[in-house]
């Protein structure tokens, strides 16, 4: 009878290793095949760890639709070859009511751009917009108010309400304004619209109360009307916006008096010293 052949091999179980390896790197495979990387591969060190990182990948799943900018779908007030125009929150503009130039040209409170973030203090991990930082709401809401701030992680567009008067400027457009000699006039709504009305909000710190009154009362605009378009047009029935403008508007007055005071003070005391070395220069001539 013919002897049976033998099979030998020393490196066979070190090349299946090093293929195992390289196969459970790939995450598709690696959660298709929980059980056989766990066991075999030296990447991860029990069956718990691949359930956790499988999870850890599904969730980044969610983020495939991560987004650099927050936009507002809004009425297009600029032509009308459509209806709706969804761009960024730079290009919209508010009318402040009462205040005009000297030819009687409304004046404009232009918001900032919005940038995406995540929601404080919570757990989702796919950035969202914060809609009522912009006076506006998140889809599908009735009011701009507590959860329904934001929009659901992923989603980057905000909606206007009806209760503000708002207009879409195109950015290309004001560029292009501010380039021309011969500045054609650009209608919106019953507006005559110049680049020169327009009062840029820059920042999310812009539309504090606080700032936004110094912001409009720097740029002309009077006091009774920066009060009524802050508390009446954008924050409306609001109480606690409504006492801390209050408050610093009564530490500004106590502030301007102040000054004055002081200012009346530092001109006696002048007026006093000044008497004085007239008095005794005159008194050294005498002798």
């Amino acid at each position: 009878m013919a002897k049976s052949t033998g099979f030998v091999t020393n490196d066979s179980q070190e090349q299946i290793n090093k293929y195992l390896n390289e196969i459970c790197a790939d995450p598709q495979f690696l959660c298709n095949n929980k059980d056989l990387c766990a066991t075999n591969s030296i990447h991860y060190a029990n069956k718990a760890a691949v359930d956790k990182i499988c999870e850890d990948i599904k969730e980044a799943k969610k983020c495939d639709t991560d987004f650099s900018e927050c936009m507002v779908s809004t009425i297009n007030t600029f032509d009308e070859d459509k209806n709706n125009i969804t761009t960024s929150f730079v290009n919209i503009i508010i009318p402040i009511n009462n205040a005009f130039d000297e030819a009687a040209n409304q004046k404009f409170l232009r918001l900032p751009a919005l940038s995406s973030m995540k929601k404080p203090k919570s757990d989702d991990i796919c950035n969202i917009c914060a809609c009522m930082n912009r006076f506006s709401t998140s889809p599908g809401a009735s009011a701009s108010v507590g959860e329904k701030s934001y929009t659901s992680p992923g989603q980057n567009t905000c909606i206007y309400p009806d209760f503000i008067e708002h207009y879409y400027y195109p950015v290309s457009v004001q560029n292009l304004n501010t380039k021309l000699v011969d500045k054609p006039p650009v209608k919106l709504g019953k507006y005559n619209l110049f680049n020169k009305n327009i009062i840029f909000a820059h920042s999310e710190e812009n539309l504090s109360v606080t700032n936004l009154y110094d912001l409009l009362i720097s740029n002309g605009i009077s006091e009774p009307i920066t009060k009524d378009f802050i508390l009446k047009a954008l924050y409306r029935n609001d109480e606690a916006k409504a006492k801390q403008l209050e408050l610093y508007i009564i530490s500004k007055q106590q502030e301007g008096k102040r000054d004055i005071k002081n200012g009346a003070f530092y001109k006696n005391i002048t007026f006093f010293y000044g008497t004085l070395v007239v008095f005794i220069f005159l008194l050294l001539l005498l002798i």
